[in-house]
């Protein structure tokens, strides 16, 4: 998990204000953690700066988290039922006492100069600091994807770059009153709803600093939540039909892409129904999927509906990695 540098154009950073640093609140939001809060706990207590307070949410677990969380030491506020981690986030910064705060999931890693590199730009120049991310797979530990942002689209154009960069809560401190301003986390999302928090606060005009470091790796298990790759993808559709409805064409070209993005991956995991729909939205923005210029395809979409060419495409992909495998 060494730090992988940014690629791409010269970027110089302005450099933060000689100051103290800010206090930080570190958010958990908790369902069935009982197993991975110790982890996270120790991983707490080797930081070289320290959260000035530190706050945990249980969503209705069914197992013995609140007890785990308590003989750790750690402030942890019980709800029933369980109502989303959505919800769940929203209630904790209710109750955080600091102007800003950081989320981690409790089945996840931090580095231990974590607060370290990003606390300094919590200033009165920023709303939001990020990071880079890994998502690992948690056996073997094996980069499942690579998060990398643009410092300088993130410091200048961040809608538009976190359109087509999801990004994770994992990776950035937040003004809490920038949060409250937004009405926090879209309930209506029971995934991709951190993502979504980012895009919504670039668009009120949040002012972001990101430090292209990985700093936080996230933990991928076939048992997660997360790993829910359909109800995943379906949630990212319905976000972006959410951007798509605001008097916005400037974007329309990647909110396109991205609707074309996600019609191909529920594509390949052979969900119709959500396909169609991203589909419908990629076509509603005034484009014609499957987008790109391969004369192939171009051919084809004349002829073919676009999930079923979608659908050829990726059994296409598959054969190919799959001869590789064998190859190699």
């Amino acid at each position: 998990m060494a730090e992988l540098a940014l690629c791409g154009a010269a970027f110089s950073p302005p450099q933060p204000i000689a100051r103290m640093k800010p206090a930080v609140t570190l958010l958990v939001p908790c369902y069935n953690a009982a197993a991975f809060l110790p982890r996270l706990h120790a991983a707490v207590r080797a930081l070289t700066t320290p959260f000035a307070a530190i706050l945990c949410y249980d969503d209705g677990s069914n197992d013995n988290t609140v007890a785990i969380a308590r003989s750790l030491g750690l402030e942890i506020i019980t709800g029933q039922p369980n109502r989303g981690v959505a919800y769940a986030r929203n209630q904790l910064v209710t109750a955080a006492r600091t102007e800003w705060i950081h989320f981690h999931d409790a089945d996840d890693l931090i580095a231990p100069d974590y607060l370290t590199r990003l606390a300094p730009w919590c200033d009165d120049r920023h709303d939001v600091v990020s990071c880079d991310a890994d998502w690992i797979d948690e056996t073997s530990r094996a980069v499942m994807i690579a998060w990398r942002y643009d410092p300088a689209a993130l410091a200048g154009a961040p809608y538009g770059h976190l359109l087509s960069h999801a990004m994770g809560l994992n990776s950035t401190i937040i003004r809490a009153s920038s949060w409250r301003a937004i009405g926090g986390c879209d309930l209506s999302l029971t995934m991709w709803e951190d993502a979504d928090v980012h895009i919504r606060l670039a668009r009120s005009g949040a002012r972001f600093h990101h430090e292209p470091t990985v700093l936080t790796w996230s933990l991928r298990r076939l048992e997660s939540f997360s790993h829910d790759y359909t109800k995943g993808w379906t949630c990212r559709v319905a976000a972006l039909e959410g951007y798509a409805a605001l008097p916005d064409p400037a974007h329309s070209t990647i909110l396109a892409v991205e609707a074309e993005r996600a019609a191909r991956e529920l594509s390949a995991l052979g969900a119709r129904i959500p396909a169609e729909r991203a589909l419908a939205l990629c076509r509603g923005l005034g484009f014609r999927p499957p987008l790109g210029r391969n004369p192939v395809v171009v051919i084809l979409r004349r002829f073919i509906p676009a999930y079923t060419l979608l659908r050829w495409q990726s059994r296409r992909r598959s054969a190919r990695i799959e001869r590789t495998k064998t190859s190699s």
